[in-house]
């Protein structure tokens, strides 16, 4: 979201990850100090209390929110007040983007319990598919994915400074979310590293 916001339309003036992160960060803790970070407190307030905070400090998940967007776990909290755990499928970005299309829609529909047929799920293959099972013969993709981070010379470096601080601060979040959905569900160190573009070249 930010390399998109910043690097790709220019909406954020902040072209550092970390300080962009940190900016944000800072900003949510000024909100309220006694939550930040705390979720076993987070877990015990009242639904209509913990309503409050995501109101205020998430800012309703608007634009330009990276920290507190992807803080899943809190905002799930707050949804399963009222709905039931199997009223909801969770996807991972890193998961969805390596699903065929068609399959992806194919789960959907088994989920919802929508009519799908061959035709629409066949359309969503032809359109849809992720740029990285769309690659050719060679290896390549036949269209750029759809990522600013992946076009910018920096990503990888900028990831690289940024990861050992937003680990620790989304561990706490990352476990409540694993509580609440299933065990097996977290991300890997691979899963935010990106290979730098000059290594990348010579690799290709």
């Amino acid at each position: 979201e930010w390399s998109m916001f910043a690097l790709g339309w220019n909406w954020d003036p902040v072209k550092n990850f970390s300080a962009a992160m940190a900016y944000k960060l800072q900003a949510l803790q000024r909100c309220n100090r006694s939550l930040y970070l705390n979720v076993s407190r987070l877990r015990q307030l009242p639904t209509t209390e913990l309503a409050a905070y995501l109101r205020k400090c998430f800012d309703y998940g608007r634009a330009t929110m990276y920290a507190t967007s992807s803080m899943y776990s809190a905002c799930l909290l707050h949804a399963l007040r009222y709905f039931k755990r199997e009223q909801f499928l969770v996807l991972r970005y890193e998961d969805l983007m390596a699903m065929d299309a068609a399959a992806t829609l194919r789960l959907l529909s088994r989920f919802t319990g929508l009519h799908l047929d061959d035709s629409t799920a066949a359309k969503a293959r032809g359109q849809c598919q992720p740029a990285r099972l769309r690659a050719g013969k060679q290896g390549k993709a036949d269209a750029p994915p759809n990522a600013y981070s992946s076009s910018s010379p920096h990503a990888a470096e900028m990831l690289a400074e940024a990861a050992p601080q937003l680990e620790a601060v989304f561990a706490p979040y990352n476990a409540l979310l694993r509580e609440l959905l299933h065990p097996r569900l977290s991300w890997a160190a691979s899963d935010h590293r990106k290979v730098a573009r000059r290594t990348a070249a010579r690799l290709a």
